[in-house]
């Protein structure tokens, strides 16, 4: 039995680091970003499908499609989501550099497809469970689509098994953590005080001063720009030796300087590309009858207002009568009797 649970260990922790995308800090970031640039009817349209205690705040659940995977942040529930851990990522072949979607996503089941199907259910009348469940799903899977190992090679799983040393740690970490998680963490340390709050007006920065471009909905050019650092970056060690799967790399401060820039810039494109998307969400979703606001024809709200005026007469007519009526009979008999003596 402890065989046994040793091994389910292992086996979750390995697809644990294969899932996740960009950590907690990286996906509020991104959804963070997209809220901020919200407008019309949408800041409206998403505090409807957000708990109430959270007051709108979306980014607070950019991780849930990563938490309901996994027993510590789902203990009673995360068998019942495993179908949807390939949605996550995209696998190409080794080196190929280009991305195929009948070769790479077949029957939609990666992140492409994902983001394609859950943009379609919220622009369809599903009901309010379906659609919320949507966008949580829509808001973590842009995020992970802009980490680029989330399109990443086959053999080593986005990363995953190409392992090694950084920053003279102790303990050895892979590629693909690095890139969703470590290369972060060492830029907050040594930048913003770990704070969070701080490192997101770095990056809201970077956002609102990135070129204007004609890609924003483009799915397929999203995956090319990863592929792009995949194949002309990341693999690459600070020797400009190509790193693999048979041996452990050492990665340090050239890596880290040349890596950082790029990681930033996909945060700040994730977020403006998520904001872009939820503002036409926003605009082309079904609209029930329940967040429509009445509009009234100008005849309708004039009969309303005689309706209202007539009230208003008859209720003041009716005042003064009782009025009247009540001062009448407070005043004394105006005859008197005459008396007769016997």
């Amino acid at each position: 039995m402890v065989i046994k649970s040793w091994l389910f260990s292992i086996v979750l922790f390995e697809t644990f680091i294969y899932v996740y995308g960009w950590g907690p800090v990286g996906h509020s970031t991104i959804v963070r970003l997209a809220q901020s640039q919200l407008s019309d009817t949408a800041p409206e349209w998403i505090l409807s499908l957000t708990p109430w205690h959270w007051h709108g705040n979306l980014s607070a659940l950019a991780s849930w499609a990563d938490d309901i995977l996994y027993p510590n942040t789902n203990p009673t529930g995360y068998d019942n989501w495993q179908w949807s851990r390939p949605l996550h990522y995209i696998n190409i072949p080794d080196w190929s550099c280009n991305y195929n979607h009948e070769r790479d996503c077949v029957g939609d089941i990666c992140v492409s497809g994902a983001i394609k199907n859950y943009t379609k259910r919220l622009e369809t009348e599903l009901d309010d469970i379906q659609q919320t469940e949507a966008l949580y799903f829509l808001i973590h899977f842009v995020g992970d689509i802009h980490q680029p190992l989330h399109t990443g090679f086959a053999s080593d799983r986005g990363g995953n098994d190409v392992k090694g040393h950084y920053m003279n740690g102790t303990y050895s970490t892979n590629l693909h953590s690095l890139w969703d998680s470590g290369l972060l963490t060492t830029r907050l340390h040594r930048n913003f005080h770990s704070n969070a709050s701080l490192y997101y007006d770095h990056i809201y920065e970077l956002m609102i001063n990135l070129p204007s471009e004609d890609n924003d909905n483009n799915i397929e050019q999203w995956i090319d720009d990863n592929i792009k650092i995949v194949c002309e970056h990341i693999y690459f060690d600070e020797n400009n030796v190509t790193m693999n799967a048979t041996a452990n790399f050492t990665l340090g401060e050239v890596y880290y300087n040349r890596s950082i820039s790029i990681i930033e810039q996909r945060l700040a494109r994730g977020g403006r590309r998520l904001g872009v998307l939820l503002n036409q969400l926003a605009k082309t979703r079904p609209q029930k009858s329940s967040d429509q606001k009445n509009k009234l024809s100008s005849s309708t709200i004039a009969l309303i207002v005689v309706l209202v005026v007539e009230g208003v007469l008859a209720i003041v007519v009716g005042i003064i009568f009782f009025i009247r009526y009540k001062k009448r009979s407070s005043e004394p008999n105006s005859f008197s009797l005459s008396s007769t003596k016997e």
